[in-house]
């Protein structure tokens, strides 16, 4: 069930990386510019633009901080799904951290689906409790609120400094696009990803420092959150699966549970996909 959820959320990652490379920058067709294997901009040849939007997309729910191409060159639409990728980190996620926010997933699910059919909350023969259900929302709070709230104070800094971006040197891409810049470096950070969109001056105090905060937190956060969930469970005794036992090894909930992966992740970001990715895919159909 779980691998299902996984394969599923990283198919649903890729798709939308994938079509819009392969579719090519409509601007440049109207220039006369043949775009045969999609868009080329800040990608390598030999790869072309299916493979490396494939590649971003692996390398979003791996994560493994490689890149085959600028991703400040890919298409706003491709933008959603790297962020997607990065922010949930439970598509298969990297080594560990993968399985650690897939578990605080699984909490929640199976707290929300046990109340709504009126049956006992329990996961691995153990009964959930308020305290657990506590630790599992904190963490996925935690886990989308910290690159909101970093990315408002960059943005405030860079409209308010004296001189304003152009003394800064952050951005060299304004608007839109700029601020997918910025989310995008914290969501890199807290997902322990280590790509960029390239088109930010992140080699300053500034960022150097920030960035550190949701590295810490990214990583230890989830796993002191997935450890106090476990050791309230060892304080319980086993309990025997039994008619009112929600079961969550079927294929339902696995349903269930990527709906809950998508509401809390994808969810809440969504102000952000429409200040960025989608107000600059706007803007490019406008053009």
């Amino acid at each position: 069930m779980i691998f299902f959820v996984m394969t599923l959320g990283f198919i649903l990652t890729v798709i939308p990386i994938v079509c819009s490379e392969i579719a090519g920058n409509k601007h440049l067709t109207s220039m006369g510019i043949s775009q045969p294997i999609g868009n080329m901009e800040g990608k390598e040849v030999r790869y072309g633009g299916f493979y490396s939007a494939y590649y971003s997309a692996v390398n979003m729910v791996v994560p493994a901080g490689t890149i085959t191409g600028m991703h400040d060159s890919y298409m706003p639409i491709s933008a959603i799904g790297m962020l997607i990728g990065m922010q949930v980190d439970s598509f298969f996620g990297g080594i560990g951290s993968g399985w650690i926010n897939m578990f605080i997933y699984l909490v929640i699910a199976v707290f929300i689906a046990s109340l709504m059919i009126g049956r006992t909350p329990e996961l691995l023969g153990r009964k959930i409790s308020l305290k657990e259900i506590q630790i599992a929302v904190s963490v996925s709070i935690l886990s989308f609120s910290v690159p909101l709230i970093l990315t408002a104070i960059a943005c405030f800094i860079y409209m308010n400094y004296p001189g304003g971006g152009d003394t800064l040197g952050w951005l060299s891409n304004k608007g839109p696009h700029g601020f997918t810049t910025m989310f995008y470096e914290y969501v890199s950070c807290i997902a322990g990803n280590g790509s960029e969109f390239s088109g930010l001056g992140n080699n300053t105090s500034y960022w150097n420092l920030t960035t550190c905060i949701p590295m810490l937190l990214g990583r230890f956060i989830p796993i002191i959150g997935a450890f106090a969930i476990i050791g309230a469970y060892r304080t319980k005794l086993h309990a025997e699966p039994s008619f009112g036992t929600l079961k969550t090894e079927s294929y339902t909930f696995g349903i269930f549970l990527f709906s809950v992966i998508m509401i809390l992740s994808v969810l809440s970001m969504f102000i952000v996909f429409i200040m960025g990715p989608m107000m600059e895919h706007f803007q490019h159909i406008k053009l």
